[in-house]
């Protein structure tokens, strides 16, 4: 679905706030970019999917499944404005704003109905808003935090299969295809984002970071990046979730977690179940070729 709503950045926080979104706390963000240095208030753990520019190999490693696949010859850096990635767009005073001014003009929604009617996102001038459900009412971090039934066990093995189903789940892999795809038909620069932007956002980025050519150590370093810039929103919850459900409170910690261990199952998985990133997109999420390729070129300076 998609919903028209109008008209190279640096590691990002945002808004603290609980499950009730009650909390007023905020945590500014100054956003490095080609046009010059932008703030942002209310939009948490926004950055650039290429860092400051991670580097690129110049040819894809046969059966590794890191490594760019077109676009080949003298080694790189990621291409910066390109892709952005963040949690769900609680903007607040000039947010919009400096969204359109970084050229944004489509932004990827991963989040389930449910989710963004419990939190609609702020409206960004000149953008459009691409809806892709990708859990389609399956188990997450985000459903199991609001059952109240939740171990400390079945959280591990809830996020560990979650992270897996990115790669070996037909309707997972094919939504992430469709984000994917949203991505590569941007004219502009294209915002990828979720709830807590660590999980489906980190995936998505994960996957293009790889069709670029970036490293694994790379793409887990970058993943991690989210535990540091999700601190305030992090302790938020937590403190939350200690005064009301304090039972819950070791499972909720290994949910909101960001766990180099979760994002290495799905890489793994990737590699088992199709070698390299490029297969994962065409013969597992049905892209086409030419346009993976083209992507891949767009996101390599």
């Amino acid at each position: 679905m998609v919903v028209e709503q109008g008209g190279d950045a640096g590691v990002g926080g945002g808004r603290v706030s609980g499950p009730d979104d009650d909390d007023d706390t905020v945590a500014r963000t100054l956003v490095d970019a080609a046009g010059g240095t932008f703030s942002l208030s209310g939009i948490h753990n926004f950055r650039d999917v290429a860092g400051h520019g991670y580097p690129v190999a110049p040819s894809t490693r046969a059966g590794s499944g890191w490594g760019a696949s077109a676009g080949a010859g003298a080694p790189g850096s990621m291409a910066r404005g390109v892709v952005y990635r963040s949690a769900a767009l609680s903007a607040t005073g000039g947010d919009p704003d400096t969204l359109a001014r970084l050229g944004i003009d489509t932004i990827v929604d991963l989040r389930t109905a449910t989710e963004v009617e419990m939190r609609p996102s702020v409206p960004v001038p000149g953008t459009r808003t691409v809806a892709v459900d990708i859990l389609q009412d399956r188990s997450t971090a985000a459903t199991l935090m609001n059952s109240g039934i939740v171990s400390v066990a079945r959280a591990r093995e809830e996020m560990g299969r979650t992270y897996e189903r990115f790669v070996v789940g037909d309707g997972e892999r094919a939504a992430f295809g469709r984000a994917v795809a949203a991505v590569a038909g941007s004219s502009g620069a294209a915002l990828v984002h979720c709830t807590a932007g660590k999980d489906r956002t980190g995936w998505v980025s994960a996957v293009l970071q790889l069709l670029a050519g970036v490293s694994r150590e790379d793409v887990l370093a970058d993943y991690m990046l989210t535990r540091e810039n999700s601190r305030e929103l992090s302790a938020a919850i937590r403190q939350q979730v200690r005064d009301t459900m304090p039972e819950q409170a070791e499972a909720i910690e290994v949910l909101l977690d960001v766990d180099e261990a979760f994002l290495g199952r799905s890489l793994d998985s990737l590699e088992a179940e199709f070698g390299d990133v490029r297969r994962y997109l065409v013969e597992g999420a049905s892209l086409e070729g030419d346009l993976v390729d083209g992507l891949t070129v767009r996101l390599r300076t």
